[in-house]
């Protein structure tokens, strides 16, 4: 917008006469009508690669057009230049005002000026090319878009009285309109898709990117100040040439060795940080892994894994455990009857029972449908029973019936073999509980009319 706005305006003081505004600067290069329309080109050419890029008003094909002519004119002025001609393009808008100006100029942009214009074309076709997902010819050659009007902007800062003196009858650099408007113009289009390119490394959100930013600004305006300030106490006499130069190089120096000190300790506090949540994902994905969903106990995986761990605990310690599995009763009957939603709740409700009866190191899990586990660590022989009565009384405490069976370690050489030994008793429980609730009803009296 300020770009084709400058154009536009510079177009209206040509026609109205404004030499004030057609050469800001004393003694310096003009705003020729030729600039001024190519900055309008030029902002439309960004405009229109903006909407090809978020595929909105215009084809790659109309962008592509506008930045061949806007190429082409900047390549037509640069071969004036070069080889001696006059082929009358810096005439071609007003030319009764070109002639009525008090102005040192013939019509034409300054090479600078249209070595500029023939960058940013380029750089613009080289965007509605194929891209990289990083840095790639469009961005180098946007980049040294870039770099004339900076440079132009930065001698204005540095060394006014020199700038765009008039050498062999060609008057150098760029006036400061033109200058900035194609700066601006080409920062734009570095940071047209944030996705890719340039842009894309600045804008990152990992380590690179946020180190970037913190560098970005510094490497702006660090050498621009010091620069600056060099120039000025040059020219004031405090200080020669080398000595100035020296102190510029020195300062800058220690200010990027700072930076860099500043951004390497970015970067292993963000490393750390990393493998902190790194590691805080591994652990909960293999709990997730371990965890059964419908209850949150171990699930078979976790407590084959507890089986183990306990085991070399056991080993290296010398210590006993004991192994109980439990089986429920009637789950099959619930979902049948009232739904899979009651068969849920009943499960939830042993496994809540039997975590009421866990110490510290006690381990208890869901291992099927409707079996579970239960380990009780540190325990002697004469214990076992007591625990498994504990747990049967806990799970008749919420309306739950099941078959037990338990196992020693001592007995059976490993908490694994314990196990094994454990669901077999639990069968053994099962069917002896089956007999006596048959013999039961066997026993009932027989009414009948």
């Amino acid at each position: 917008m300020f770009a084709f706005g400058a154009g536009v305006t510079l177009l209206f003081a040509w026609r109205l006469g404004w030499s004030w505004l057609v050469q800001v600067v004393p003694r310096q290069p003009a705003e020729v009508p030729l600039t001024a329309l190519c900055l309008c080109l030029a902002a439309l050419t960004l405009v229109a690669c903006a909407a090809a890029v978020n595929q909105q008003i215009l084809l790659p094909r109309g962008g592509r057009l506008l930045a061949m002519l806007l190429a082409g004119v900047g390549a037509v002025v640069l071969a004036e230049y070069t080889l001696g001609l006059e082929s009358g393009i810096g005439n071609l808008l007003y030319a009764r005002q070109l002639r009525e100006f008090d102005v040192d100029f013939d019509g034409r942009p300054s090479p600078q000026t249209a070595l500029s214009f023939v960058l940013f074309g380029i750089a613009v076709w080289l965007y509605f090319g194929r891209r990289r997902d990083r840095f790639d010819l469009a961005d180098i050659a946007a980049a040294a878009s870039l770099f004339l009007p900076a440079a132009a902007l930065l001698s204005y800062l540095f060394d006014l009285d020199r700038l765009g003196q008039p050498q062999e009858g060609i008057r150098f650099g760029m006036p400061p309109l033109a200058a900035l408007s194609m700066t601006l113009l080409s920062t734009g289009l570095q940071s047209l898709n944030p996705r890719r390119g340039l842009a894309s490394l600045l804008s990152a959100q990992p380590d690179g990117g946020l180190a970037s930013r913190r560098m970005l600004l510094a490497a702006i305006l660090l050498p621009s100040l010091l620069g600056y300030l060099q120039v000025w106490a040059i020219r004031q006499g405090i200080i020669d040439l080398s000595l100035g130069v020296a102190i510029t190089i020195a300062a800058s120096v220690m200010v990027f060795v700072v930076l860099l000190i500043w951004n390497a300790e970015l970067m292993m506090r963000l490393y750390v940080e990393q493998r902190r949540q790194l590691a805080l994902r591994e652990e909960q994905a293999r709990r997730e892994a371990a965890t059964d969903a419908l209850t949150l106990l171990y699930n078979r995986r976790g407590w084959e894994q507890c089986l183990l761990i306990e085991e070399q605990r056991s080993q290296r310690e010398n210590l006993d455990a004991g192994v109980f599995v439990i089986d429920l009763d009637g789950l099959k009957v619930v979902n049948d009857r009232e739904g899979h939603a009651s068969g849920d709740a009943l499960l939830q409700r042993a496994a809540q029972a039997l975590r009421g009866c866990v110490r510290r190191r006690d381990v208890v899990a869901r291992i099927g449908g409707d079996e579970y586990a239960f380990l009780a660590t540190e325990i002697v022989p004469e214990v076992a029973p007591v625990v498994e009565e504990r747990l049967r009384k806990a799970l008749q405490a919420v309306g739950v019936s099941a078959s037990i069976g338990h196992a020693l370690r001592s007995a059976h050489g490993s908490l694994p073999g314990a196990a094994e030994v454990a669901d077999r008793a639990m069968y053994q429980d099962k069917r002896a509980r089956k007999q006596g609730r048959d013999a039961a009803a066997e026993l009932l009296p027989v009414t009948g009319s």
